[in-house]
């Protein structure tokens, strides 16, 4: 108990003995200093401290350098034999075949006349093609596909030219990475229809020709990626991890010190920190969550727009290689062959990795990602207050006002309930602004909640910028209660953030459809702040 119930039974005491010493009675009261707090669940003096401004570096930190682990270079000088690939009037004379540099360009007898092989736009998709796979292989260290290194040039065939690869007509449109298989073996290669291919012509009326452009060099470094033994298991971390790659070339190339820009994509891993890392689909229309692949793992479960494509983020991989160093991609392409988290972990160690889930978080809802940190800022604003429904016509569901943080009502014990809308799934997490305007410490008690929750894979940790933009991050803890000290540094706008994490990184079938739940107890002060405010932009004075 504190002094002040102590003076007041003294005081009753004396009452009913009729003996009033109201001087030295109130004299007691008024010298009275204030004490621990009555609540149990928030007393400073047992609870946990202690704050960093940096993080602390990895142990057995993952890193692969293509540079010494691959051999000499050698410029491939011939096509794969894809005589099966063309009907029998081509096969004698590959009138469509066309070769620039280390690349081919195969079309059908039903070819589209934008894209015949003479025309100026298949030109210059095969030069892009070819400064970018130089670029990413002399400059940036990246290997050549599996083609290259068995003496064969890359390949774009043209989709719905009449060719055996599809039966789609000449007008269709789209394009990928696919696959072709000579005497027994998959190869990857690019399936192009007309219309990103046209999209190179400097004379098209295209609105959309950057965006097409630029994917054409998307599905290239699928082909690279599919040439080395990683992620047979994680299409999300190929959709990211191609992104992440294709943005650090433009910046590289721009001598870019900072990067200024994230992908539009990338608002999921931002605005929605519910949604689990290795995820692709995002937040389904049933409330669950799609899993680290595009096949039987949810994706027939509609899913929201914008979150959707939450696969094609490169958050995760710009933060691994800033933090764990630019050789942490290329490691887990050849090292991860199932999941990539769960692969990780085999060389790190499981709780490194679950404090690299709680790291990532944090760092998020600071915009602390280093050469990311206003890309992050810019995801922030471009996202906050966006209604977000269903990203199929006709499907009803009920619309998502975009933010970042999470809604809490307090019980009746005084302790906040998250909701449970927006639980975080496995890895997912939770942000609550909170307001402590006013205070030189905050106490805040926290309570893993449910069969799925458990101290063992729940997290909390307070954090927060000043108006500087200095870093503040509390010790990170699973139960009890944590005390952060406010005298020196003071948070801007008055917030502090509870970053509350799921760390559950081993994805199995059902863990998809997890909720984990969680309960907060703030101290005597501190109230839950609007979650609809830009806390997230410490620059700005937020009233």
């Amino acid at each position: 108990q504190g002094r002040w119930s102590y003076a007041f039974i003294a005081l009753f005491t004396m009452l009913t003995m009729k003996k009033y010493y109201w001087f030295t009675v109130i004299l007691a009261i008024c010298s009275c200093e204030k004490g621990p707090s009555t609540d149990p669940d928030l007393d400073p003096e047992v609870s946990l401290s202690g704050t960093f401004y940096e993080w602390p570096e990895y142990n057995d930190v993952i890193n692969y350098d293509f540079s010494t682990n691959g051999g000499e270079y050698t410029a491939p000088t011939k096509n794969l034999p894809y005589a099966k690939y063309f009907k029998e009037s081509q096969k004698k004379d590959l009138t469509m075949e066309y070769t620039y540099g280390n690349w081919s360009y195969f079309a059908g007898p039903n070819a589209n006349s934008k894209v015949l092989k003479d025309t100026v736009a298949v030109r210059l998709m095969l030069e892009q093609l070819e400064a970018d796979a130089t670029y990413l292989r002399e400059v940036m260290g990246w290997p050549p596909t599996v083609l290259e290194t068995k003496g064969y040039r890359n390949a774009v065939f043209l989709y719905g030219s009449g060719m055996t690869t599809d039966n789609a007509k000449n007008t269709e449109t789209g394009g990928w990475q696919s696959w072709v298989n000579v005497y027994g073996v998959e190869y990857p290669i690019l399936l192009l229809s007309y219309y990103p291919i046209d999209c190179f012509d400097p004379n098209g009326k295209y609105s959309d020709s950057y965006y097409h452009t630029h994917a054409v060099t998307h599905e290239y470094i699928h082909v690279i990626f599919n040439s080395m033994p990683g992620c047979r298991n994680a299409s999300w971390f190929h959709e990211g991890a191609d992104c992440w790659l294709q943005a650090l070339m433009d910046a590289h190339r721009a001598g870019a010190e900072e990067i200024e820009e994230f992908g539009w994509l990338c608002a999921g891993s931002i605005i929605a920190p519910f949604i689990p890392i290795e995820c692709y689909g995002g937040w389904l229309h049933d409330g669950s969550f799609g899993g680290p692949n595009w096949m039987n793992q949810g994706l027939n479960n509609n899913t929201r727009r914008i979150l959707g494509g939450v696969q094609y983020s490169e958050v995760f991989p710009s933060f691994m290689g800033e933090f764990l160093g630019k050789g942490s991609v290329p490691w887990v392409w050849q090292n991860c062959k199932g999941y990539v988290l769960e692969g990780i972990s085999k060389q790190m160690g499981k709780e490194q990795v679950r404090r690299m889930v709680k790291e990532y978080r944090a760092r998020i809802a600071l915009c602390d990602m280093g050469r990311y940190s206003n890309a992050t800022l810019k995801i922030y604003k471009a996202n906050m207050g966006e209604i977000i429904g269903s990203d199929i016509n006709g499907v009803k569901i009920d619309n998502w006002k975009a933010t970042p943080y999470v809604n809490v009502t307090e019980d009746e014990s005084g302790w906040l309930v998250p909701d449970q809308l927006t639980l975080p799934g496995w890895t997912g997490a939770n942000i609550i602004p909170i307001d402590v305007t006013g205070m030189d410490e905050v106490v805040t008690a926290f309570r893993p909640e449910g069969k799925n929750s458990n101290e063992t894979n729940m997290s909390c940790q307070l954090c927060y910028r000043t108006k500087e933009g200095k870093t503040v991050y509390g010790e990170p803890f699973s139960s009890g209660s944590y005390v952060m000290d406010l005298s020196s540094d003071k948070p801007a706008n008055n917030v502090v953030f509870a970053v509350v994490c799921n760390t559950d990184f081993v994805y199995k079938s059902e863990i998809r459809k997890m909720k984990y739940d969680y309960r907060l107890k703030i101290s005597e002060g501190a109230v839950p702040a609007d979650i609809h405010m830009n806390w997230f932009d410490w620059k700005k004075d937020i009233q």
